[in-house]
């Protein structure tokens, strides 16, 4: 009788090992899983690039950006605090010729994005699905804002007639 009760127990104590590594073969393949970075990147005119030559945060969240076409989920959930401070001093430290509403925005929204994912990669829990969602939609946002800083430096055509 004990002696069958002690099988009971191994066939159990297999099976919860079974299912733990199935559990981590699939949270492995998630984690390991790439952004789907923006195709297409928005370059900024001449213009625009001499403005922002100077403004060193711009330059630092750009090479952060750029290191996202290599990252995985496991990557995104690392350097998210770090994606995030950088995105904090650039909500701070905007350029005098950049400093209009458009502008403005589209760093807010980038920030609040970013603000998301680090939220997202901080939980107990993760939400894979949101986090890689959030993650694709970042550089996104940041191209976003190159349209913007590009659009400062248009001039409208002197139209009196």
């Amino acid at each position: 009788m004990l002696s069958l009760l002690l099988a009971c127990e191994d066939t159990k104590t297999t099976e919860n090992e079974n299912q733990q590594n199935s559990l981590t073969r699939k949270q492995d393949s998630v984690l390991s899983r790439n952004i789907k970075y923006p195709e297409q990147e928005i370059k900024l005119s001449l213009k625009a690039e001499a403005v922002v030559e100077k403004w060193m945060i711009y330059v630092a969240m750009e090479s952060e950006i750029k290191r996202m076409k290599a990252y995985s989920l496991n990557d995104v959930i690392t350097n998210a605090p770090s994606i995030l401070r950088v995105s904090d001093s650039l909500l701070k430290t905007v350029p005098k010729a950049f400093r209009i509403k458009p502008i403005e925005s589209r760093i807010k929204v980038l920030h609040t994005k970013v603000s998301v994912l680090n939220q997202l990669a901080k939980k107990q829990h993760i939400d894979y699905d949101k986090l890689f969602k959030t993650a694709n939609e970042v550089p996104v946002d940041f191209y976003n804002l190159n349209i913007q800083l590009n659009e400062a430096f248009i001039e409208m055509p002197n139209l009196n007639l």
